[in-house]
């Protein structure tokens, strides 16, 4: 046994009788109703005494949950037999005319759906079970070492994101400073070429203004130019002059040496006065050259003074060219830094924001996974176990449940009889509907319009009694073929039948508002002294727990997991929550949340000289020994002890 089903309620149902409501049933209602009386008496002679309290206690049984219908015995009659859902006929294995004993195959349909169904079922099954050990044995090492391993992942990711966080801020310092620098230097050097531009504003304010003095000073150097040149003209013209006079001396002075030797006085004298006149002439010339000499002097000078202040005045002008320029890279270079140092500081705050985002999200992941580690790692809660365990139940059932679908492709016999014709051939499909007992004059009444479904087969010659009762519409859907019951007859009052269900109608009837299904049973075996038209009590067991700790249906509020209910601890009352399984009869199973032997609060019972009862007062203490108990006819049977 491992440790799951150790924990389980036993899997296995043992099918039980119910017992007999016989002459211990009788005593046991004549002592509850004598006590009841005389606790009527008691109470209308005294004056209100204390209250006290009705408790039960909590045991381990069994739980039972029955559910019951009157009817009426009548002969064997003629049964449709059918598959109780649609599907494919894969085999039909009996002809008419064929005698039939009780289980023995009829056909079969295509089984591959419910195969699948068995195996997902059994899956789910698995899954549960696992889920339960893994609830109840807390986690692998394995898995604790995973578990570490994901806290050291996270605080891993979240010294990363503080890092990152770290990196990026100081990046972004760097980038904001060295945009911040970038600027002051573009600032400064803007100071300096403005700086520069006033100093070169010295002479003209603009360069507009230096090549308007420039182009007066090309003028000027222009009209000296041409000055001098008309001067150089006049020298040469001076220069030609004098070299005429001097040509004219120098005859001169040969005619006065030729009359000095001609001894012409005349000649001589007349040269003389040429020579005087000459000599005159060239000192007048040289005279002229000498002035004129100085004058190309001082055009030269001008000219170069010109020049100079053609040179001076470009330069400026250049200078101011230049400085303009300067300034305008300068305040183009500032408004680029000032972009710059904005979109820095921008990225910044974008960067803090998503670090702050990555940083806030990694500390979250680091909470979520030490929470998850702790709560994976945490023993486990009652409810998480009962949770659990009834994962599995309910898985449980679902196997059963699929078993049963797998098993009903397989058509039996719920009877012994003839085969009195066969309603299908492999191949054809079939709508199911399950047994039904066809209409007739004398059971169309009886069964209360129970009507054929058309089964695969008809069997006939059937022997033996059959009961057909009434069951209200959320009964019948807890009944299926099959399924062993227990007949009493009122005529034969010491007497218990076993029979089992032989059809379920597929029609209801409907009295004053209340829907109900007819439903044939077969009994198992006869009994002297029964007769068709006798009334018949039946009883069929839906639901068991085995083996589980139940306490009195009266003692709990509310159902599965938010169920509770009062313990009485050290004299003083006590709720505690719990979780409820099957509700039997008269107790109901609890999977967690008490333990053996406590004593549980029942709402107490009071008798009014009126005759009513309430919820207050009450003098009996009560404890529960096991489910099973029922109410019949008004009185409530077993399931409260000593």
């Amino acid at each position: 046994m491992n440790v799951i089903t150790s924990r389980l309620p036993a899997g296995r149902r043992v099918r039980r009788a119910i017992p007999r409501l016989g002459l211990l049933n009788g005593l046991l209602g004549a002592a509850l109703v004598g006590a009841g009386v005389a606790a009527y008496f008691v109470v209308a002679g005294t004056s209100s005494p204390p209250a006290a309290v009705r408790t039960a206690t909590v045991a381990r049984g069994v739980v039972l949950s029955t559910i019951s219908a009157t009817g009426s015995l009548q002969a064997a009659q003629e049964l449709d037999v059918g598959f109780t859902s649609a599907g494919t006929i894969a085999s039909v294995a009996v002809k008419a005319g064929q005698h039939v004993r009780r289980g023995q195959v009829l056909g079969r349909i295509d089984a591959t759906s419910a195969r699948q169904g068995l195996q997902q079922a059994e899956a789910s099954l698995a899954t549960a079970q696992a889920q339960y050990e893994l609830t109840l044995t807390g986690e692998t090492s394995q898995q604790r070492k995973q578990d570490a391993l994901s806290v050291t992942q996270s605080r891993q990711s979240l010294a990363t994101a503080k890092a990152n966080a770290k990196q990026d801020a100081r990046q972004s310092a760097a980038s904001i400073a060295n945009a911040q620098r970038a600027l002051g230097t573009d600032r400064g050097q803007e100071k300096v070429d403005l700086y520069q531009q006033k100093q070169d504003q010295a002479v003209y304010p603009n360069a507009a203004a230096a090549d308007a003095a420039i182009t007066a000073d090309k003028a000027q150097l222009s009209a000296d130019t041409a000055k001098q040149q008309a001067d150089q003209s006049q020298q040469l013209a001076l220069q030609n002059k004098q070299s005429v006079d001097k040509a004219n001396l120098s005859q001169a002075q040969t005619d006065l040496q030729q009359a000095q030797s001609a001894h012409d006085a005349a000649g001589e004298a007349s040269a003389q006065n040429q020579i005087d006149d000459f000599t005159s002439a060239v000192n007048y010339d040289q005279s002229q050259l000498n002035a004129l000499s100085v004058t190309l002097q001082n055009d030269g000078f001008a000219i170069t003074q010109d020049n100079s202040k053609v040179s001076t005045d470009q330069t400026a002008m250049t200078a101011l060219q230049t400085d303009a320029k300067a300034i305008t890279a300068d305040e183009a270079k500032i408004a680029a830094d000032s972009q710059a140092l904005a979109g820095a500081k921008m990225s910044a705050t974008t960067a803090a924001a998503k670090d702050e985002q990555s940083v806030s999200a990694s500390r979250l992941a680091l909470r979520t996974t030490l929470a998850s580690v702790a709560t994976k790692q945490a023993p486990p809660t009652a409810a998480a176990l009962a949770s659990a365990r009834a994962g599995v139940v309910n898985a449980q059932i679902g196997v059963a449940t699929a078993r049963k679908a797998l098993a009903d492709t397989t058509l039996r016999a719920p009877i012994a009889g003839t085969i009195a014709s066969v309603n299908g051939t492999a191949g054809t499909a079939t709508s199911g509907g399950g047994n039904s007992v066809p209409s007739t004059s004398s059971s169309s009444s009886s069964s209360g319009g129970a009507s054929s479904t058309g089964g695969l087969v008809t069997l006939t010659g059937l022997r033996g009694m059959q009961l057909l009762a009434s069951f209200a519409e959320t009964d019948t859907a807890k009944l299926h073929v099959g399924q062993a019951a227990t007949v009493t007859v009122d005529a034969l009052p010491s007497v218990e039948l076993a029979a089992h269900v032989i059809a379920i109608a597929g029609t209801s009837t409907s009295s004053s508002g209340v829907v109900t299904y007819p439903v044939t049973f077969a009994l198992d075996r006869t009994e002297s002294g029964l007769k068709p038209g006798m009334t018949a009590n039946v009883d069929v067991i839906v639901g068991e727990a085995d083996n589980v700790l139940h306490v009195p249906t009266a003692a709990v509020t509310g159902s599965g997991s938010n169920a509770r209910v009062t313990v009485l601890q050290n004299g003083k009352q006590v709720t505690v929550p719990v979780v409820a399984g099957l509700a039997g009869d008269s107790s109901t199973a609890i999977l967690s949340g008490l333990r053996a032997g406590e004593a549980v609060v029942l709402p107490s019972v009071s008798f009014s000289s009126s005759g009513g009862t309430g919820l207050s007062g009450g003098t009996s203490t009560t404890s529960t020994t096991g489910g099973g108990g029922r109410f019949r006819g008004g009185a409530f049977f077993g399931g409260l002890g000593g």
